[in-house]
Protein backbone atom coordinates (compact mmCIF):
# COMPACT_ATOMS: atom_id res chain seq x y z
CA UNK A 1 0.00 0.00 0.00
CA UNK A 2 1.38 3.42 -0.97
CA UNK A 3 1.14 6.49 1.28
CA UNK A 4 -0.82 9.35 -0.23
CA UNK A 5 -0.47 13.04 0.56
CA UNK A 6 -3.40 15.29 1.42
CA UNK A 7 -3.94 16.01 -2.29
CA UNK A 8 -4.24 12.30 -3.03
CA UNK A 9 -1.16 11.98 -5.24
CA UNK A 10 1.68 9.59 -4.58
CA UNK A 11 4.50 10.82 -2.34
CA UNK A 12 7.61 11.56 -4.29
CA UNK A 13 11.15 11.79 -3.14
CA UNK A 14 11.59 14.95 -1.09
CA UNK A 15 12.84 18.00 -2.95
CA UNK A 16 16.41 18.82 -1.74
CA UNK A 17 15.73 22.56 -2.01
CA UNK A 18 12.71 22.24 0.26
CA UNK A 19 14.67 20.05 2.69
CA UNK A 20 17.48 22.61 2.79
CA UNK A 21 15.02 25.45 3.35
CA UNK A 22 13.31 23.50 6.15
CA UNK A 23 16.66 22.84 7.84
CA UNK A 24 17.66 26.51 7.62
CA UNK A 25 14.24 27.60 8.88
CA UNK A 26 14.47 25.22 11.85
CA UNK A 27 17.97 26.47 12.68
CA UNK A 28 16.88 30.11 12.45
CA UNK A 29 13.76 29.46 14.53
CA UNK A 30 15.80 27.63 17.17
CA UNK A 31 18.31 30.50 17.27
CA UNK A 32 15.51 33.02 17.80
CA UNK A 33 13.92 30.88 20.51
CA UNK A 34 17.24 30.44 22.33
CA UNK A 35 18.09 34.13 22.07
CA UNK A 36 14.98 35.70 23.57
CA UNK A 37 14.32 36.39 27.21
CA UNK A 38 12.06 33.86 28.94
CA UNK A 39 9.24 36.40 29.03
CA UNK A 40 9.20 36.46 25.19
CA UNK A 41 9.54 32.70 24.69
CA UNK A 42 5.79 32.03 24.41
CA UNK A 43 5.58 34.61 21.64
CA UNK A 44 8.20 32.97 19.42
CA UNK A 45 7.41 29.29 20.11
CA UNK A 46 3.89 29.51 18.73
CA UNK A 47 5.07 29.91 15.12
CA UNK A 48 6.27 27.40 12.54
CA UNK A 49 8.65 29.65 10.63
CA UNK A 50 11.49 31.89 11.69
CA UNK A 51 9.98 34.75 9.70
CA UNK A 52 6.67 34.52 11.57
CA UNK A 53 8.46 34.37 14.93
CA UNK A 54 10.71 37.28 13.98
CA UNK A 55 7.78 39.41 12.82
CA UNK A 56 5.84 38.70 16.01
CA UNK A 57 8.83 39.61 18.15
CA UNK A 58 9.45 42.74 16.09
CA UNK A 59 5.82 43.82 16.42
CA UNK A 60 5.83 43.28 20.16
CA UNK A 61 9.05 45.26 20.65
CA UNK A 62 7.91 48.09 18.37
CA UNK A 63 4.72 48.42 20.37
CA UNK A 64 6.81 48.67 23.53
CA UNK A 65 8.85 51.47 21.91
CA UNK A 66 5.68 53.55 21.64
CA UNK A 67 5.52 54.01 25.41
CA UNK A 68 8.48 56.42 25.71
CA UNK A 69 7.35 58.22 22.56
CA UNK A 70 3.88 58.78 23.97
CA UNK A 71 5.32 59.86 27.32
CA UNK A 72 7.61 62.44 25.68
CA UNK A 73 4.87 63.77 23.41
CA UNK A 74 2.57 64.16 26.39
CA UNK A 75 5.33 65.83 28.41
CA UNK A 76 6.03 68.31 25.62
CA UNK A 77 2.35 69.12 25.14
CA UNK A 78 1.81 69.69 28.88
CA UNK A 79 5.12 71.46 29.54
CA UNK A 80 4.64 74.41 31.90
CA UNK A 81 7.11 76.79 33.46
CA UNK A 82 6.62 76.47 37.18
CA UNK A 83 7.30 79.23 39.69
CA UNK A 84 10.37 77.36 40.87
CA UNK A 85 11.97 77.06 37.41
CA UNK A 86 14.07 79.63 35.66
CA UNK A 87 13.26 80.37 32.03
CA UNK A 88 16.62 78.80 31.11
CA UNK A 89 15.73 75.52 32.85
CA UNK A 90 12.26 75.57 31.28
CA UNK A 91 13.51 76.05 27.72
CA UNK A 92 16.36 73.59 28.30
CA UNK A 93 13.84 70.92 29.31
CA UNK A 94 11.83 71.64 26.15
CA UNK A 95 14.98 71.24 24.04
CA UNK A 96 15.88 67.99 25.81
CA UNK A 97 12.42 66.58 25.10
CA UNK A 98 12.82 67.58 21.45
CA UNK A 99 16.20 65.82 21.26
CA UNK A 100 14.77 62.65 22.81
CA UNK A 101 11.85 62.70 20.36
CA UNK A 102 14.29 63.10 17.47
CA UNK A 103 16.27 60.08 18.70
CA UNK A 104 13.03 58.08 18.57
CA UNK A 105 12.53 59.20 14.96
CA UNK A 106 9.97 61.94 15.68
CA UNK A 107 11.65 65.30 15.20
CA UNK A 108 9.99 68.50 16.40
CA UNK A 109 10.75 71.60 14.32
CA UNK A 110 11.74 74.97 15.80
CA UNK A 111 8.34 76.56 15.17
CA UNK A 112 6.44 73.79 16.95
CA UNK A 113 8.86 73.86 19.87
CA UNK A 114 8.56 77.65 20.13
CA UNK A 115 4.77 77.40 20.20
CA UNK A 116 4.89 74.69 22.88
CA UNK A 117 7.26 76.82 24.99
CA UNK A 118 5.09 79.92 24.58
CA UNK A 119 1.97 78.01 25.57
CA UNK A 120 3.73 76.81 28.73
CA UNK A 121 4.62 80.27 29.98
CA UNK A 122 2.70 81.62 33.00
CA UNK A 123 0.71 84.88 33.03
CA UNK A 124 3.71 86.91 34.24
CA UNK A 125 5.08 86.49 30.70
CA UNK A 126 1.81 87.75 29.19
CA UNK A 127 3.14 90.74 27.25
CA UNK A 128 6.24 89.10 25.69
CA UNK A 129 4.19 85.97 25.02
CA UNK A 130 1.48 87.96 23.19
CA UNK A 131 4.07 89.85 21.13
CA UNK A 132 5.89 86.65 20.14
CA UNK A 133 2.66 84.79 19.35
CA UNK A 134 1.49 87.55 17.00
CA UNK A 135 4.80 88.38 15.37
CA UNK A 136 5.95 86.74 12.16
CA UNK A 137 9.44 85.59 13.08
CA UNK A 138 11.68 82.59 12.78
CA UNK A 139 12.63 81.22 16.16
CA UNK A 140 15.61 78.97 16.61
CA UNK A 141 16.41 76.79 19.58
CA UNK A 142 19.83 75.79 18.27
CA UNK A 143 22.73 76.10 20.67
Amino acid sequence: MTDRSASGSDDKKADPVVEEWDAMNEAALATIQMSVKPVHLNTVTSFDTAKEAWNALKGMLEARDNAPLLRLMEELSSLKKGDDKSIIKFTSRAKMIREELAMLGNPVDDRMLALRVLSGLPSEYGMPKTVLENKDFKCSFRT
